[in-house]
């Protein structure tokens, strides 16, 4: 039974934290309401104000499932197919500039953030 009302707990946090985010997003931050909740939620965590042993349960489940809520998407992209297929090249176009902005930025601050590895040419010296 306790285990039980953990998990409750959890998911109650989860989505009064979303619900949060969602509802600042509608008041003007403009920002999307799941990513304020993501930032609300790891705020939370590192200020201790929510406890990971209270939401660790219901997070797991939700991970693992995760597939399971692309389904809806998935469903109402095939409904799309006549508008994906005649923007085809526009997304395309999109999703490859995306891509590669992402590996860039990801790639640069990692280097930043690393600095250059020991056995690199050139590193021996530098502290």
């Amino acid at each position: 039974m306790k285990t039980s009302l953990d998990f409750a707990l959890g998911v109650g946090i989860i989505v009064v934290i979303f619900l949060l985010g969602d509802f600042l997003h509608r008041i003007g931050v403009p920002v999307p309401g799941g990513v304020l909740g993501l930032l609300l939620f790891y705020a939370a965590l590192q200020l201790r104000i929510i406890r990971l042993e209270w939401v660790d349960r219901a997070a797991g489940f939700l991970l693992r499932h995760m597939v399971l809520l692309f389904i809806p998407l998935t469903v109402g992209l095939m409904d799309m197919g006549g508008v994906l297929s005649r923007q085809f090249g526009a997304i395309c176009l999109s999703l490859v500039v995306s891509f590669v902005a992402v590996l860039l930025v990801t790639g640069l601050l990692g280097q930043r953030l690393l600095g250059p590895p020991e056995d690199a040419p050139g590193a021996e010296g530098q502290l």
